[in-house]
C-alpha cells in the first residue's frame, strides 16, 4: 500500500503544479469556465497516475533480479560456446537463475501490471553488465555461490542483501532510476520498504505478497482526491483563515511551498475526520523539511500552532474513532 506521506507529497506536488499553471485564486467555484474545469480534471488525474506509477515502479525493481538473471544467462550462453570455456564464470552467471525466488517475483510481477505499465528494463539493458560487476565485489554473492541448491531462507536474505546494497552504497545505482523515472527521489522510501515487506513475505511455495494497483476507489486514489480537491475549492477560505490568526502573517507574502503545506494542513485539520491532529502536524512538518526552505519548518510550526489553537476553541475540529481524540 501507498504510504500517506507519499500520498501527502504527491498532492502538495500537484497543487504546486496546478498553483503554478493557473492561480488558485482565478478559480470561483463551483462556477468554472470549461477550460478551467479542464485544467482542473488534467491535474487531478495526472496525480491519480502518479500514485499508480509509484506502484508500478516498485512492481518494476521487484523484477530487476529477474531481468538481470535473463541478461546473465545470455552471457552464459556465450560463455559455453567457447572453444574452452570458463566453468567457473558459467557456474556464477547461472547464480540467479537458480534461486526460485528471483522466478517466484517474476511471475508475481507479470501477474500485477497494470494495461499501462510505462517501465521496460530494455530501456537500462546497457547498464545490466555494470550492474552484475557490482554483484562481483560484494561478499555475500561469494559465498552463497557455494551451494548448488540455496534454501528459501537463503535466497531470502540473499535478495534483502543485494538490494540493501543496491540502494545504500552505489549512488550512480540511485541517479540511473531517477534520470529513468523522475518520481524516484520521492518514492524512494516507499519502493525499498515494500520490497524489503515483499521478499520477507514470500513463501517457498511460490505465493509473493504483492498488493493491487491503487484503484480508483482505493483509500490512497481517494485521500489524494480529497486533499487536492477540498484543498483547491477552499483556498481562498483557507488564507482568510491564515489572515485572522495574526495581523503579522500576510498569506501573499508566505512562500507557495509553505502556504500550500499550510492548506493541506486545514484539509486535513477540517475534513479528514479519522486522521489525528498531531498525526497530520508531525506529517506535515517533516514533508515541509525536505520540500521547503530551511527555515520553513519553524514557520510552519507557528502557523499550524495557533490555526489548531483557535480551531479548536471554536469547535471546528472534530476527531471521531477510537484513539483520534486529542485529549
Amino acid at each position: 500500500m501507498i504510504s500517506r506521506r507519499l500520498v501527502r507529497i504527491k498532492a502538495l506536488q500537484s497543487l504546486y503544479s496546478f498553483q503554478q499553471g493557473e492561480s488558485l485564486s482565478d478559480f470561483q467555484w463551483p462556477t468554472l469556465t470549461p477550460k478551467q474545469k479542464t485544467y482542473f480534471d488534467d491535474t487531478l488525474s495526472h496525480l491519480i497516475e502518479s500514485i499508480q506509477q509509484s506502484h508500478d515502479f516498485y512492481l518494476f525493481l521487484l523484477d530487476f533480479p529477474f531481468q538481470l538473471s535473463q541478461y546473465l544467462l545470455e552471457e552464459q550462453a556465450l560463455e559455453k560456446a567457447k572453444f574452452y570455456p570458463d566453468q567457473t564464470k558459467i557456474r556464477r552467471l547461472g547464480l540467479l537463475d537458480r534461486m526460485p525466488l528471483v522466478k517466484y517475483l517474476h511471475r508475481a510481477v507479470t501477474g500485477s501490471q497494470r494495461k499501462s505499465f510505462a517501465f521496460d528494463w530494455n530501456q537500462l539493458s546497457a547498464q545490466l553488465d555494470t550492474f552484475y560487476q557490482w554483484m562481483q565485489e560484494w561478499d555475500f554473492v561469494n559465498d552463497i555461490d557455494f551451494f548448488e541448491q540455496p534454501t528459501f531462507e537463503q535466497q531470502q536474505a540473499f535478495l534483502e542483501e543485494f538490494y540493501a546494497n543496491l540502494f545504500e552504497t552505489k549512488e550512480s545505482f540511485f541517479d540511473t532510476l531517477n534520470d529513468y523515472y523522475p518520481g524516484w527521489s520521492d518514492d524512494e522510501l516507499y519502493t525499498t520498504r515494500e520490497i524489503e515487506k515483499t521478499i520477507q513475505g514470500a513463501q517457498s511455495n511460490g505465493t509473493v505478497p504483492v498488493a493491487n494497483s491503487p484503484s480508483s476507489n482505493s483509500e490512497e486514489v481517494e485521500l489524494a482526491q480529497q486533499l487536492f480537491t477540498t484543498t483547491a475549492k477552499n483556498s481562498l477560505a483557507y488564507e482568510s483563515q491564515i489572515s485572522e490568526i495574526s495581523d503579522n502573517w500576510d498569506p501573499s507574502r508566505i512562500a507557495v511551498m509553505d502556504l500550500l503545506i499550510i492548506k493541506l494542513t486545514l484539509t486535513e485539520f477540517l475534513h479528514c475526520p479519522t486522521i489525528p491532529v498531531k498525526v497530520t502536524i508531525n506529517e506535515y512538518l517533516e514533508i515541509t523539511k525536505n520540500y521547503s526552505t530551511p527555515n520553513s519548518s519553524r514557520f510552519v510550526n507557528g502557523v499550524l500552532d495557533k490555526l489548531r489553537i483557535v480551531m479548536e476553541d471554536q469547535g471546528m475540529i472534530s476527531k471521531s474513532g477510537r484513539g483520534l481524540r486529542d485529549k
